[in-house]
């Protein structure tokens, strides 16, 4: 498996700072360490050569030639034990010890030097520092020694100290990739957000627009210019739907006078097959105009809407030339079913269904419009059904099942699922056993 960085903004820029934190504390704690070591052998040598010093003035001979020391009270107690390995010894010019603390070990005076200026040294797990000395007209050296086993107080105060701070200090520093990761995430939290605002913005919402409010400096030009492209995508949804409505405009005083003169045709079966085109004609011409209103809907003519008295309404009006044209129509459901809807809208979408069912089917199909508690408007007929392979793309714009019939351009199921898509809805078409159709409207229940 091929390991690379993640995805995530989040995560790459952690990732970045752990494993500099890493880096910098190892190099830092190395550093520290190093100069830890350094500092502390030479506040050690310092103390050495201090507390050699005050041996070398506590040195004292008697008049039988004996060697002793007076140490100073605050200093005796430090070679009176064994407990941080210090002692001292006092040597001559022939390497012979005339004094010694208590605890001082067994190695050989040999092997420590007596130099003419203060010597530091190391001698297996001893070190020390050996400090030259005249008094009472001869030279002594007085060694003062440590075992290195045996941390001494100055060196357990400075490591503990250290360490101490370093215990402060490391935390710290994790905190560091903690706080930057809380403040990344709230700005890509506020990127995201605007990001789902953009998932929302569609055909139906093309005014909404993304704020630049609490967005990293970076991103803000990515909003504008999405903000920018939705400006151009609405100024051209509208321009289209003007369009269209200009056309219908434009072409209906011409289909009204042409109406007027298929009165003076004489051959009837003539005039009769003008006027059907002229009607059709019409209706593509208020299909077009209808589509055009839809692409510039207003959000703000959404209301509760009773979808039983709506579909009584529509049916009692329509049941006339439904009947003309050999069909029976029935309305059945609950007796109040409210939706938030565009009432002007749901009143096309189920004149444009009944139409269908009438154009579609033979005489004597029976159509039954049924309402339900969920939010549901149904058209229902029993003629012979879709054809099972073109279920899927009835609903698809200038798209006919019959390519052989003439009076629709495919547009009206089209005008029906572009409704129900503004109001957020579903339109299902399926097929009745034993044969018929159905089409079922889902809104939204108030």
């Amino acid at each position: 498996m091929k390991l690379g960085w993640p995805r995530s903004l989040i995560a790459r820029i952690l990732l970045a700072e752990v494993v500099t934190f890493v880096l910098a504390t190892t190099l830092l704690l190395s550093f520290t360490l190093s100069t830890l070591r350094g500092s502390v052998s030479r506040i050690q040598n310092d103390v050495f050569i201090a507390q050699a010093e005050a041996v070398a003035s506590g040195l004292r001979i008697s008049q039988d030639d004996q060697w002793r020391v007076e140490l100073n009270p605050s200093l005796a107690p430090i070679f009176q034990t064994h407990y941080d390995g210090r002692a001292y010894r006092v040597l001559d010019a022939d390497g012979f010890e005339v004094a010694r603390s208590p605890f001082a070990g067994a190695e050989p005076a040999s092997a420590m030097p007596r130099a003419d200026k203060p010597a530091v040294f190391e001698v297996g797990r001893l070190a020390g520092v050996s400090l030259p000395v005249d008094t009472y007209g001869r030279r002594l050296w007085v060694v003062v020694t440590q075992e290195q086993d045996r941390p001494g107080a100055i060196l357990d105060d400075v490591v503990s100290a250290f360490l101490r701070a370093l215990a402060l200090i490391i935390p710290l520093m994790l905190l560091l990739p903690i706080v930057n990761g809380l403040i990344i995430r709230r700005l890509v939290g506020a990127v995201r957000r605007v990001s789902l605002r953009a998932a929302e913005i569609d055909a139906d919402r093309l005014s909404e627009r993304l704020p630049e409010t609490g967005l990293p400096s970076e991103v803000i030009p990515l909003v504008q210019a999405v903000n920018a492209l939705v400006d151009r995508l609405e100024a051209g949804f509208r321009r289209q739907a003007e369009f269209s409505s200009n056309i219908a405009h434009e072409l209906r005083t011409p289909l009204t006078t042409l109406s007027l003169k298929l009165t003076m045709v004489e051959d009837r079966a003539l005039r009769s097959q003008l006027a059907a085109q002229v009607e059709r004609l019409s209706h593509v011409l208020s299909q077009l105009r209808d589509l055009a209103a839809l692409e510039t809907l207003d959000r703000n003519q959404f209301a509760e809407v009773d979808l039983k008295a709506l579909a009584v309404a529509v049916v009692g009006e329509m049941a006339p030339s439904v009947v003309d044209r050999g069909h029976a129509i029935e309305v059945s459901g609950p007796a109040e079913v409210q939706v938030l809807a565009v009432r002007a809208l749901v009143e096309l979408a189920l004149r444009n269904l009944i139409e269908n069912a009438v154009r579609h089917t033979p005489e004597g199909v029976r159509i039954r419009v049924a309402v339900d508690a969920e939010g549901s408007l149904t058209v229902l007929d029993d003629g012979p059904g879709i054809a099972s392979e073109t279920i899927g793309d009835v609903v698809r714009r200038f798209w006919r099942a019959d390519h052989g019939r003439t009076d629709s351009a495919g547009i009206g199921l089209s005008i029906v699922q572009r409704i129900i898509d503004v109001h957020g809805g579903v339109l299902t078409v399926r097929n009745r056993k034993p044969h018929g159709a159905s089409f079922n409207l889902k809104f939204p229940i108030s």
